[in-house]
């Protein structure tokens, strides 16, 4: 009978112990299971090809009069990017002279876009964008973990471009500014999740889909924030890159960044991240500079 009790015992206890592990495990420790989704390929000739940037505007506070778009216009053709990733954008806000800021500036240079809401502000509201030269199929604001701080959020759009088998999913982010950078870790693991199928989202098979990751992380590059993005996504970068992007009229830090997702490989052509000269004044435009990336999809 002592036997019978103590095997009971032990049985009880190992699937005790199975239920606290697997309570543990619940959420981002473990990776959903994936079936189906984009197949992976290698291109040999007629490789896709993208001109992406981030740009944040900064509410176009950098101009003398909110409402005058020259300068900022003037950036965005010089960049003359298929995509952007637009942080700190205003959208009909009183600060803002009640101005639908992306749609001013896609309607002036010939964008689609698709504006992402952060927070109601000042009578309108106050978030981030992304311009396309191509269709947008489809977009989802996802929430960040904030706490008490202002909520951050992260814009997910789907973009049929064109030389490409299957969309582009690019996603942008402006993350927490506090010197702790514990909220941005936590926000950053947050769009992993995302990224992988970990956390929900409106796109089917998102963990094979190709992804680009941009944005203000109000981090630099040695920094712990980066440093977990770098588990599933890999940094835009070529060798001689001045990556500082801030701020615009005499740079200091670098916060601005490009991540491509590990499931695709690309060949990165050219890093463009222009600074004042005699023939344009980009601090007259925002107080970042713009991060331009030319590349090559060389495996889907």
């Amino acid at each position: 009978m002592k036997n019978i009790f103590t095997l009971t015992f032990l049985a009880l206890s190992c699937l005790s112990t199975h239920a606290i592990a697997s309570e543990k495990l619940a959420g981002n420790e473990i990776l959903a299971v994936q079936k189906g989704g984009v197949p992976d390929k290698i291109y040999e000739n007629n490789k896709p090809h993208l001109r992406i940037a981030t740009y944040n505007i900064g509410k176009n506070e950098a101009s003398e009069n909110v409402a005058d778009f020259t300068s900022l216009n003037a950036a965005i053709k010089k960049i003359a990017a298929d995509i952007i990733a637009v942080p700190e954008v205003d959208n009909k806000t009183a600060r803002s002279q009640k101005i639908d800021q992306l749609k001013t500036i896609a309607d002036a240079n010939n964008y689609h876009y698709a504006f992402g809401k952060a927070l109601d502000f000042d009578g309108g509201e106050y978030g981030l964008g992304i311009l396309s030269k191509y269709k947008i199929q489809h977009t989802q604001v996802i929430n960040l973990p904030s706490g008490d701080a202002e909520q951050r959020v992260a814009l997910l759009a789907q973009i049929e471009v064109p030389g490409f088998d299957t969309p582009v999913l690019v996603m942008v982010t402006h993350l927490d500014w506090q010197k702790d950078p514990t909220m941005r870790i936590e926000q950053v693991r947050h769009l992993l999740d995302v990224s992988i199928g970990d956390a929900s989202s409106d796109f089917k098979d998102i963990a094979s889909s190709i992804k680009i990751l941009a944005g203000d992380f109000n981090s630099t590059r040695d920094e712990q924030p980066l440093k977990e993005i770098s588990y599933f996504f890999n940094p835009v970068e070529k060798q001689g890159t001045d990556y500082r992007t801030w701020p615009a009229v005499n740079p200091a830090i670098d916060i601005d960044h490009i991540f491509t997702f590990k499931g695709q490989k690309w060949d990165v052509k050219k890093i463009e991240i222009p600074h004042n000269s005699p023939a344009f004044t980009w601090s007259s435009a925002s107080d970042h500079l713009p991060f331009i990336a030319d590349m090559e999809l060389t495996e889907q």
